[in-house]
């Protein structure tokens, strides 16, 4: 039995990639300081609650197991608090990854998946973005999330590992069968904030001064059980191929805009009066975010299977049960 490292393993996506990993008869091992994961989501074969910045305790960890491979997915994501706390984030994004490389060196671990972002790109004027689009953040979670980009190609070229960033659009749904879920409270992305606003009869606030023809933001959603077999076949196609390094968008190449989020949420609620209130986008959101997922079916004959009603049937019975089980996830 191989064994793997998934950091971030008691988060959302870590999560579901944990399990999933087991289900494929991986052994698993989780390091999660739970600032933002949970532990009631671990599904792996042994946890630490550490922090990455901690080496030592690192240390220990790559010493006690022979890892194969690191999924590395732990980090910080809020677009508004990375420009107020840039420290924290050069910190938990920056730093920890590159503890995390010279562990994975000293130790002679063959293969490295790195959770990245859409955020690399900043704001785009062709579409669906490419690879090889220019990288210009605009927010400072995004640049963190390319600065480790740059650390991982210059380590993995000199032929340390092999490497591959997966950079994710907008990740949704759930495994609402085993219980695996979007854990943020209270909830940053657009959809979660949505439904448990609706199932608490909450009003929904729709930030509409983008440039786009509804004036509000448009994204590209992509199912995290999509996300996860996505890092599965990535670990199968490092094995097979030569490549030391690629990076590669994971997003369903559908564009859906914030009203149009809305009118399906409206759709599923059919019976429910929901009220709609008016803001301002938040600084470092792109109008726009479109994915080219050509490279992933090339490179990873992968292609997302889920579309977005089916996760946004899944996150509704999600939101509903962690209201139900309030005490087990935030008490």
């Amino acid at each position: 039995m191989k064994t793997i490292l998934i950091t971030g393993g008691c988060g959302f996506i870590g999560s579901h990639l944990s399990l999933f990993l087991k289900q494929k008869k991986y052994k698993v091992i989780v390091v999660d300081n739970l600032s933002i994961g949970k532990k009631i989501l671990f599904r792996g074969n042994k946890f630490y609650k550490t922090n990455l910045n901690n080496k030592k305790k690192l240390d220990q960890i790559f010493k006690k197991y022979n890892f194969e491979a690191v999924f590395h997915l732990a980090g910080l994501s809020k677009l508004t608090e990375s420009f107020k706390k840039k420290n924290l984030y050069k910190e938990n994004n920056v730093s920890c990854t590159k503890n995390i490389i010279d562990l994975i060196k000293e130790y002679k671990v063959k293969y490295f998946i790195f959770s990245s972002t859409a955020a690399v790109y900043g704001e785009q004027k062709k579409f669906p973005i490419n690879e090889n689009a220019k990288l210009k953040p605009i927010s400072y979670y995004g640049k963190t999330k390319l600065i480790c980009e740059n650390l991982i190609k210059k380590n993995s070229l000199k032929k340390n590992f092999k490497a591959i960033c997966l950079r994710y659009f907008n990740v949704v749904g759930s495994n609402f069968k085993n219980k695996l879920g979007e854990i943020h409270n209270p909830p940053i992305h657009l959809i979660p904030i949505m439904v448990k606003n609706v199932l608490k009869n909450k009003p929904l606030d729709l930030r509409l001064n983008f440039k786009t023809k509804d004036g509000s933001g448009i994204r590209d959603y992509v199912d995290v059980n999509d996300i996860v077999n996505a890092h599965y076949l990535s670990l199968i196609e490092m094995k097979k191929i030569r490549r030391s390094f690629a990076v590669i968008n994971l997003g369903s190449r559908k564009s859906y805009s914030a009203k149009n989020i809305l009118a399906l949420i409206k759709k599923e609620f059919r019976n429910k009066k929901i009220k709609t209130i008016f803001s301002k986008r938040k600084k470092g959101e792109p109008d726009k975010l479109l994915a080219s997922s050509k490279l992933a079916k090339k490179i990873l004959n992968w292609k997302p299977k889920k579309n977005i009603t089916y996760s946004l049937k899944n996150m509704i019975s999600w939101e509903k049960y962690k209201i139900i089980n309030q005490s087990k996830f935030f008490s």
